[in-house]
């Protein structure tokens, strides 16, 4: 039984048939999918080799709900063996040495080994797993996110658009690449929110959001989930209008392996992804962040957070 990446031969099947299924990515953002496939089967495989590495062996605590896992680091160091065999760029990863201005570099790789350790943990195996970034001067080019059960691969190319490919035991589809649906008001969607593991943490914006949000007035439904940054994809499916992360400059929580591959993906679906100011997100401006298929509905959430 092969212990990697589970439909690894269906994802790179769609990849060699992305023209045929319109899908308009460039071939280096294909590539670059190819890599992250590969990598992360090398990872999945070397760990589960090694029975002293196993998913929850070695768990060490980094802060407050940050964990990083044997599997971690074993996808950071074959994602920068394979990133830098495709280009030999600086690579920036969460588990490597802080760059203090990514902006100040003309490119590089920027790596999350692994989004969403919390949730792995936890059993929680759809929407968490690798996220991979080229940047140029700290903005997003090109960005990757795979799930580690291999269902869920989206790719985003700036300028050409952004795609999610689907694998389940049917087979594998390219969910269509057109902008977010076109629900405008809030009431008629569903929110995910993303808290600060310590509540104590919460920026004052979120909790007033939150508790506005609770009282059941202002949508059909919210919900909290285990923290990690590609629940973001979820966006657009069926009546999932918006996605909001706690988020302060003293307590950081977002960083830019969390916030840049994603995105890239949102505002190349036509989405936004602002700070709770009302303005495109920053990561050197920590903030609570919303993820919303519309200007519309990040407007109105702000303003239920009193901003």
């Amino acid at each position: 039984m092969h212990a990697g990446l589970r439909h690894r031969s269906d994802l790179l099947r769609a990849l060699d048939d992305a023209d045929r299924a319109d899908v308009s990515l460039s071939a280096a953002a294909l590539a670059l999918a190819r890599t992250v496939i590969d990598a992360t089967d090398k990872s999945l495989q070397e760990t589960a080799q090694d029975p002293a590495d196993g998913a929850e062996a070695g768990i060490k605590l980094k802060s407050v709900g940050d964990y990083v896992t044997a599997l971690d680091l074993n996808l950071d160091r074959h994602l920068s063996r394979e990133l830098m065999a495709m280009s030999d760029l600086p690579i920036v990863s969460e588990e490597g040495a802080e760059v203090a201005d990514l902006h100040s570099l003309p490119e590089a790789w920027l790596i999350d080994p692994l989004d969403g350790t919390t949730a792995s943990l936890c059993g929680e195996m759809g929407l968490c797993g690798p996220m991979v970034t080229r940047l140029r001067h700290g903005e997003p080019q090109l960005s990757v996110m795979l799930s580690l059960d291999g269902t869920t691969l989206a790719i985003a190319d700036r300028g050409a658009g952004a795609a999610v490919l689907r694998v389940t035991v049917d087979g594998s589809r390219w969910l269509p690449a057109t902008s977010f649906q076109a629900i405008d008001r809030l009431r008629d969607g569903c929110l995910l929110l993303n808290p600060q593991s310590d509540s104590s943490r919460s920026h004052r914006a979120f909790v007033t959001l939150h508790n506005a949000l609770r009282t059941g007035a202002h949508t059909m439904a919210i919900e909290s989930r285990v923290p990690h940054s590609m629940a973001a994809l979820a966006l657009g499916t069926g009546r999932r209008l918006a996605v909001i992360h706690d988020n302060s400059v003293d307590f950081p929580k977002q960083m830019a392996w969390d916030v840049l591959p994603v995105q890239l993906w949102v505002e190349e679906r036509g989405g936004v992804y602002w700070g709770i100011d009302g303005n495109r997100y920053d990561i050197r401006r920590p903030l609570p962040i919303i993820a919303a298929t519309r200007a519309d509905i990040a407007t109105q959430l702000i303003d239920l957070a009193g901003r």
